[in-house]
């Protein structure tokens, strides 16, 4: 959202005072798997969650000019760039993050800002989250993987996080059952592909916000939001140096 927090906050104030709406593009939240994984953990298909993995990789050589490169200019590398998308995707699946624990390091490109980045999130009902991002993994060789596991059950998606809006999810999802014996029978887990028909994510997220205007509504990912991402990753840089975890 910004470089810094005051400058977040000075965006959600000056909105607020000139009657405007503030978002943000986290377009994958607007993705159609992404928006299905969403409804099955609301209608409890899952039962309580305990882990969620975001990964988002590519291949980001250095490039003369490149804004992204420069930490005065992106605050960051791979983190800061794909991680906060990741953050955002885990926080709407799972719910809010109390406590990040961050390692980043510059592994194969030649630049000033990280290549490789991985947070370990604990949110605040006490589930983890795992975020995985690389500027130097070929794109090919990464499935940018998205994955959520709760007592009765998974969700594991590949491809919905990143540019496209296509991808692929499977289900497993146990029948509420009791017992040691019961629970270990993983031939009486049916896998379920689920298929959906692909959905542009950033015009669904255009129109999203074209309606919020037009009937006065709040966005869906609003300034605060931003906001709060933004504390995340900044809190996770921060446990970087300090080499402990750190609230948000």
């Amino acid at each position: 959202m910004a470089m810094n927090l005051k400058q977040a906050q000075e965006m959600i104030e000056v909105c607020k005072e000139n009657k405007v709406k503030l978002t943000l593009d986290y377009m994958m939240r607007y993705h159609s798997y992404n928006r299905k994984i969403k409804e099955m953990i609301d209608e409890g298909k899952l039962g309580k969650l305990v882990m969620g993995r975001a990964q988002l990789t590519c291949w980001y050589p250095p490039v003369k000019g490149a804004w992204r490169q420069k930490p005065e200019l992106g605050g960051g590398g791979s983190l800061i760039d794909m991680g906060t998308h990741c953050i955002d995707l885990l926080e709407m699946f799972m719910g809010e993050v109390g406590e990040v624990f961050c390692y980043i390091n510059s592994l194969v490109q030649n630049y000033p800002v990280e290549d490789t980045a991985v947070a370990l999130l604990k949110f605040k009902n006490n589930a983890l989250g795992l975020v995985d991002n690389h500027f130097n993994i070929p794109d090919a060789s990464s499935e940018n993987r998205l994955e959520i596991y709760g007592s009765r059950g998974s969700i594991l998606a590949k491809g919905t996080i990143g540019q496209d809006s296509s991808g692929c999810i499977v289900g497993r999802i146990e029948k509420e059952e009791k017992g040691y014996k019961a629970a270990q029978k993983r031939e009486k887990i049916k896998e379920e592909e689920i298929s959906l028909k692909p959905m542009n994510m950033y015009q669904s997220e255009i129109e999203d916000f074209d309606r919020c205007i037009l009937e006065d509504a709040e966005p869906s990912f609003k300034g605060e939001d931003g906001l709060r991402n933004l504390k995340i990753v900044l809190a996770a840089y921060e446990s970087v140096k300090k080499g402990k975890p750190v609230k948000v």
